[in-house]
């Protein structure tokens, strides 16, 4: 079970406990716990010997402790906060929590306030595309749901969007197809786009290594090459010449097509897309290279400030190629105890085998639970992984028969778009 961590801070000890009383009697005590303090130094002292996993998840505080508090690190510490206010203090208002109203009202005020992530680490510059993995170890976790709503709500926000299905059996088709077929009315090659794209990345591939073999012949023949910078001769090794002509190392985009002349614009999406491949032995066939060439190619035309990853729940190479190039995940994880159990089969998989690769995707995702129901009940498999975000269960997707009703849910598009702004304004692009 996941409990939340909050810190109150007040100069009026009949008001903390006030607090902690309703706290205590209400179905929240086993999800949240509170630590209250009335004086500065106790808890000046308190934040000063606290250790990373111990931080708070939210401090709720009056001015007289909030203001030094950040003056002194609070404000670069990651730790989100709320300012306890009669009304009457200046400035901080969007993080301002009134100290007088139904404590049912202040209790939910604080929960949706620890929701807010951690600061995360990240890979992107912030002047290339960013590049979203959404990720899951179970299958129907909500994936394609989550990363379609991502698609639009980025839209919806202004930037230019590419959505990736890598799916091996592509579950977006139902939710887009009538938007496919209108914008492909004066596009008559959009069916074939990744089809004709992928053939195209690996033909400019083997021209590529096909020119550098060449030429490493041609160096054979003529014998040692000088090392002028060294003074010094050094032979030829046509093994390591060869082999640095593979897919996964060659950049292409110079000599391919535009992007526009593979893609699908999609209007209630409000972001492009391809056509899903009609033959999926493209897609099985596809290996951890193809899918960076892929993704390095689209992330390096230029077109798009966010492209969506969305692949299978298991692992294949198309999930490694995500691993490998994206520069942020989210993470979806169901509230239920085989999910949990398969979450922490993959992270313990990961943690013997790619110990490396595991470190750094954790410093770069956020874990969502997704089809939350008011808590969380399920303990998470490792004690230093953090929910980030909860996107809420909606129960009429499950008696869908329109493709727009599930793009179209008020509630959900709420909570995704919260996600992205905390996506975006992590990378420094809002």
């Amino acid at each position: 079970m996941i409990v939340l961590k909050a810190m109150l801070v007040s100069r009026d000890k009949d008001y903390i406990q006030a607090w902690l009383d309703y706290v205590q009697r209400s179905s929240s005590s086993s999800t949240m716990r509170f630590i209250a303090f009335s004086q500065w130094e106790a808890f000046r002292n308190h934040m000063d010997e606290l250790d990373e996993q111990e931080l708070p998840d939210l401090i709720i505080a009056e001015p007289e402790f909030l203001n030094p508090w950040l003056m002194n690190g609070g404000d670069v510490s990651g730790i989100p906060w709320l300012m306890l206010s009669e009304g009457a203090d200046e400035g901080h208002e969007a993080k301002r929590l009134m100290k007088y109203q139904p404590l049912p009202a202040l209790l939910e005020a604080v929960r949706r306030a620890c929701r807010q992530p951690r600061s995360k680490r990240s890979r992107h510059s912030g002047q290339e595309t960013l590049t979203i993995g959404v990720l899951s170890a179970s299958g129907g976790s909500g994936k394609t749901a989550v990363a379609l709503h991502m698609a639009k709500q980025l839209g919806l926000a202004g930037y230019s969007v590419l959505y990736l299905n890598l799916e091996t059996l592509d579950s977006s088709f139902p939710f887009l197809e009538r938007g496919l077929r209108q914008g492909s009315q004066h596009h008559v090659e959009a069916e074939t786009g990744l089809s004709r794209l992928l053939y195209d990345l690996k033909a400019c591939k083997r021209e590529v290594a096909g020119g550098q073999l060449q030429t490493q012949r041609r160096s054979l023949n003529q014998g040692p090459t000088q090392d002028r910078s060294a003074g010094g001769r050094k032979s030829t090794d046509a093994h390591t010449d060869i082999a640095s002509a593979t897919y996964s190392d060659i950049s292409v985009t110079g000599q391919m097509k535009t992007i526009v002349e593979y893609v699908v614009g999609h209007e209630a999406l409000k972001a492009d897309v391809f056509w899903p491949l009609a033959n999926r032995k493209e897609m099985l066939q596809m290996s951890k290279a193809d899918t960076v060439d892929l993704i390095r190619y689209l992330t390096d035309s230029g077109q798009y400030e966010v492209l969506i990853l969305d692949g299978d729940s298991g692992w294949d190479e198309r999930s490694d190629g995500i691993l490998k190039t994206a520069d942020t995940f989210v993470w979806l994880v169901e509230d239920d105890i085989a999910a949990m159990h398969r979450w922490g089969q993959w992270l313990q998989h990961n943690e013997r085998n790619r110990t490396e690769l595991l470190g750094s995707m954790l410093e770069r995702t956020y874990f969502v639970i997704n089809k939350y129901r008011e808590q969380v009940i399920n303990p998470l498999p490792r004690p230093d992984l953090y929910v980030d975000a909860v996107l809420p269960y909606i129960p009429s997707w499950k008696q869908m028969n329109q493709e727009e009703v599930m793009l179209s849910s008020p509630i959900f598009q709420r909570e995704v778009k919260r996600l992205c702004e905390l996506l975006i304004q992590a990378e420094g692009g809002g």
